[in-house]
């Protein structure tokens, strides 16, 4: 099939890669000539682990390609499918904003033969009925079916989903879909594309309440014979639960539950609904960033405000270059407004950036100079350097109290335990014997 992909973020430029592997020929529409001069380089723009080699692979074939525009590349070669995967950013009301899909839609509809229309975007239900409203041609040309990429496994997501979501008012255009996904395996759920809206904003409000979930009951974790993990790594071994985001931290941050949530919350609204759960899930994650600095305050008294803190992280996990809703952007202003000093070091994230951010903070380029001279340590992403860093040398770089704050459980607490550091996670965590899934037989 020949395809169109319109927007090269995040999704988009997966989609197109993993199109064109799949033996579709493909075009990558971009109107940001910044990032489209990148893609045409042949360099991503975007971080996702392999996707720079499957890149290079799919231009090698020669099935993809990238443009600033439909009409002409429609003219010469007519496409059969476009997929809209442009962003639906949050509003100040929290609804999700539009614009930038009814505008693909409107070039689409000038298009001659229309193709067939696939809205990937995430978008609140009744989205599709309003646009075939407005868009009669729509109806009888399109499918909703929303991405569940996982950042860190995308590539592998898209070829081996989870599920296939195929909203369509057709079984042609059912049929369209499963010819575009030709090789990927996963279980299919056809549905109306109402309904295929409300599956892609009920799974990340359910993903969004076991992260709220999780810190909740790693508040009631403060006892000293009650440790978090081991409580966690319980609970999910039950197969109605399982593993999965039952982990607790200093809130979910990534590209999608946050925007995802409140979307949601907003839409409800509309519609006269109050969806307390819902909505006691976002108030949860609002309160959680504030949990490092109410330690600082709990740790450090009036020296707070003469302490150099370092916080180690900016991004919201090591595989993302998203940092649009990291609890960085909340934690960091806080500690700032009540600190002396506020260090930042973060691998993979530029001093100038950094300064950005947050503009009283001095950038660090190396992790030691972070730490050296530091009454506290904030770890706020679980990088690589930090967690396999040799703990016993930094802790002896830093001054009384000596403080980590672990805003990821990530750091060992039996490396912990040993050292001459005042260690604080979110809930107890204790160096004991490691929980398995093997039972223990008594002798």
């Amino acid at each position: 099939m020949r395809v169109a992909v319109v927007g090269q973020g995040y999704v988009g430029l997966t989609g197109a890669v993993a199109l064109a592997l799949q033996g579709h020929g493909v075009t990558g529409v971009e109107q940001d000539h910044s990032r489209l001069r990148t893609l045409n380089s042949g360099e991503a723009p975007v971080f996702e682990p392999g996707l720079p080699q499957q890149l290079a692979a799919a231009l090698a074939t020669g099935r993809l390609r990238f443009a600033d525009g439909l009409a002409e590349c429609h003219r010469r070669a007519p496409f059969d499918i476009v997929l809209i995967t442009v962003g639906t950013p949050p509003q100040s009301d929290g609804s999700a904003d539009l614009s930038q899909v009814t505008s693909v839609l409107e070039q689409i509809g000038n298009l001659l033969p229309v193709p067939r229309v696939v809205l990937k975007s995430t978008v609140p239900p009744g989205t599709s009925s309003r646009l075939a409203d407005a868009h009669p041609w729509l109806r009888e040309r399109y499918a909703y079916n929303p991405e569940f990429l996982n950042q860190g496994s995308a590539l592998e997501d898209w070829a081996v989903p989870a599920r296939v979501i195929a909203g369509t008012w057709s079984r042609e255009n059912t049929l369209a879909l499963r010819e575009l996904y030709a090789g990927v395996s996963g279980p299919w759920v056809s549905t109306t594309p109402t309904s295929a809206e409300m599956i892609k904003y009920a799974s990340n409000a359910f993903l969004a309440m076991k992260i709220s979930f999780s810190n909740e009951i790693a508040q009631m974790c403060s006892g000293p014979d009650i440790d978090v993990d081991h409580v966690m790594q319980g609970v999910g071994y039950d197969p109605r639960i399982g593993h999965a985001f039952l982990q607790p931290g200093l809130g979910y941050g990534d590209s999608c539950l946050p925007k995802d949530t409140a979307a949601l919350a907003h839409w409800a609204s509309s519609v006269g609904m109050s969806a307390p759960l819902l909505r006691a899930t976002i108030a949860v994650n609002d309160a959680q960033t504030g949990v490092a600095l109410q330690i600082l305050r709990t740790e450090l008294g009036a020296a707070l405000r003469e302490a150099t803190i370092a916080v180690l992280g900016v991004r919201y996990e090591p595989w993302s270059d998203d940092l649009r809703a990291a609890p960085s952007l909340a934690v960091v202003p806080a500690i700032l407004a009540e600190a002396a000093d506020v260090r930042v070091w973060d691998p993979a994230t530029d001093a100038a950036t950094i300064a950005g951010l947050f503009p009283s903070a001095n950038p660090v380029a190396e992790l030691p100079d972070a730490v050296d001279g530091a009454h506290a340590v904030v770890l706020l992403t679980e990088w690589p350097q930090a967690i396999e860093a040799h703990w016993p040398t930094l802790a002896a770089r830093l001054v009384a109290p000596r403080l980590l704050i672990d805003g990821k459980n990530c750091l060992p607490p039996e490396l912990m335990a040993g050292l001459p550091i005042h260690y604080r996670s979110i809930g107890t965590r204790m160096p004991t014997t490691t929980v398995t899934a093997e039972p223990q037989l008594e002798a």
